[in-house]
């Protein structure tokens, strides 16, 4: 150890204190002179020197990610409308793929960040497509249960990165991993024998290209059906960005459940992913915090069913919104169950399942309230809403090391409240 290390190290009254993040960060410990990485994992914080003071620089990593999702989804928009969900789709998950490979041999914590913001840029092209791909193909009384499972793909993949976590030593090999599966994925697109959707056909007047879809999915369900002596009824509208903006002019309930769905969905962003990057803020087990957070967010997505089928559409998520600030005032109380387990750890739990429960309802009723015609670009103006909460949200979390612990569940329970308020003045 170093002569600094020593020195302290005898004059500290408390010794077991001593060998804690507070003595390394106060007195300005170096990695390398003034002590050793204990784990055999190699991070971006081992690598690159990433702690104490350069601390935040982690969650400009995680940050950045959001940064780049806003952008594609503001692209989006118009590539949705010209080439389709699914193609769209598709074009994110490529992107995605690419950015992911090229972040495992980023040289430099600059590079990363340039990578992160090519995979948050693919990523949301890729999500957004999506959804709005399955929710048109989806029956009026089968979007709830679509739309409570979609999200579990998000859920499913935390427990997979948590694993990998454990399992890989690396970090550039765990994005290698990744990267696996974000091609695993583009090629389900490229196989998957559901054709797009045949609303964004109609829209754009291609009434031929919609009964070739329609035909290709009643193939893909085993159904036959002909079109002969069929007549399709639509009304077909100019795709563009700049006339669909015009429009909220011209239908101004449409704009006003437009900028209340992009309210909900920043709230509901920014205590989800305040959860996602706060869990070893919160949790004595990093991996374990980790596991049952994705495990609570896939039991919130799945009771967004029945809770939506009991309370309905707005009903279930003011509910949902509701439990947030609940659970997470319930957490600003100090109770030790175990070495492992308080009474804040539980309530966050279960506070994260609410958000989950909300995202998935959230999801939902923005794309029942918007018309077929401006779907793709009010889903992508409330994603874009919710990646500003989805930025902000890592660094409320690091407030648990400058701040008393309830400032933080305090911002934590506010969404929750706030989204209830936007809610009530929807249909």
């Amino acid at each position: 150890s170093s002569k600094k290390c020593t020195s302290l190290y005898a004059a500290a009254s408390d010794k077991e204190t001593f060998f804690s993040e507070r003595t390394m960060c106060d007195n300005d410990f170096i990695a390398g002179t003034d002590f050793d990485w204990a784990t055999k994992k190699t991070t971006f914080t081992t690598d690159w020197n990433i702690y104490c003071k350069n601390e935040a620089k982690l969650s400009t990593i995680s940050g950045v990610y959001f940064f780049g999702g806003i952008f594609g989804l503001l692209c989006s928009t118009g590539i949705f409308d010209r080439i389709g969900r699914k193609k769209g789709a598709l074009l994110g998950s490529a992107i995605t793929t690419l950015a992911t490979v090229a972040s495992a041999v980023a040289p430099n914590y600059e590079a990363l960040l340039v990578f992160r913001i090519m995979s948050g840029f693919g990523l949301m092209i890729n999500y957004t497509g999506s959804y709005c791909w399955i929710i048109e193909f989806a029956p009026t009384n089968l979007r709830n249960i679509a739309s409570g499972f979609y999200p579990m793909g998000w859920s499913i993949s935390s427990l997979m990165l948590a694993l990998l976590g454990y399992l890989i030593d690396k970090w550039q090999h765990i994005y290698l991993a990744a990267a696996g599966i974000c091609a695993f994925s583009t090629i389900m697109f490229i196989v998957n024998p559901l054709p797009e959707s045949p609303r964004f056909h109609l829209v754009r007047g291609e009434e031929k290209e919609a009964k070739k879809c329609l035909l290709s999915f009643f193939r893909a369900t085993g159904n036959r059906f002909s079109f002969e002596g069929v007549n399709l009824i639509y009304e077909k509208r100019v795709q563009n960005y700049f006339k669909q903006v015009s429009d909220f002019k011209r239908y101004p309930a449409m704009l006003k459940r437009t900028l209340l769905c992009m309210l909900c969905w920043f709230f509901v962003s920014i205590i989800g992913f305040a959860y996602t990057f706060g869990w070893s803020k919160i949790g004595s087990n990093l991996y374990t915090s980790y596991l049952l957070g994705a495990l609570g967010g896939s039991i919130g997505n799945v009771s967004s069913i029945p809770a939506c089928k009991l309370l309905g559409r707005k009903g279930a998520t003011i509910f949902f919104f509701g439990g947030i600030a609940v659970f997470n005032f319930i957490a600003m109380v100090h109770v030790q169950f175990s070495e492992s387990w308080t009474l804040e750890y539980v309530a966050s739990l279960l506070g994260s399942i609410s958000g989950s429960a909300a995202f998935a309802m959230v999801y939902l009723y923005t794309g029942e309230l918007s018309p077929t015609s401006h779907r793709g670009m009010i889903m992508c103006l409330s994603s874009s809403s919710a990646r500003v909460g989805s930025f902000l949200g890592p660094y409320v979390s690091l407030l648990y090391g400058v701040s008393d612990r309830r400032v933080p569940l305090a911002l934590f329970a506010g969404p929750g409240r706030n989204g209830q308020s936007a809610l009530i003045p929807l249909l």
